[in-house]
């Protein structure tokens, strides 16, 4: 994808937004807490964290593949492209469920732009769950 197409799918994105046509997205990952550290003076492990969840939301928009991009392998019927902004969001990996307004998906693939280090669109392969 070129950087002419990633700014025409974000504009695309960011009218469907104005319009109320975008999907909230969302990708829930937990962290795990920290043990701390034990403290010979009282016997105890002490300053350890809680696990915890972060939620990313971002706004984005589905599109369906066109038959003929639909080969049963790589591409099923009923997948989807899922196009998000990147900024303010987190990178998806491969099998994590991602929710898109109520449905929630498996991420099937993720396609990356980012002109020099910096990801600006994820163009996300999602199939229901």
């Amino acid at each position: 994808m070129s950087l002419q197409d990633a700014q025409d799918a974000l504009e695309m994105i960011e009218e469907a937004r104005a319009e109320g046509l975008a999907s909230e997205v969302k990708i829930t990952r937990s962290t795990p807490g920290s043990p701390g550290g034990y403290n010979p003076d009282t016997g105890e492990f002490e300053g350890g964290s809680e696990p915890s969840t972060v939620t990313h939301t971002a706004p984005g928009v589905k599109i369906g593949y066109e038959q003929t991009d639909i080969d049963g392998t790589l591409i099923k019927q009923g997948d989807q492209r899922l196009y998000v902004p990147a900024l303010g969001f987190v990178r998806p990996t491969t099998n994590e469920q991602i929710k898109v307004g109520s449905a929630t998906y498996t991420v099937v693939n993720v396609e990356v732009v980012a002109p020099g280090d910096t990801d600006i669109l994820y163009i996300i392969q999602i199939r229901g769950v």
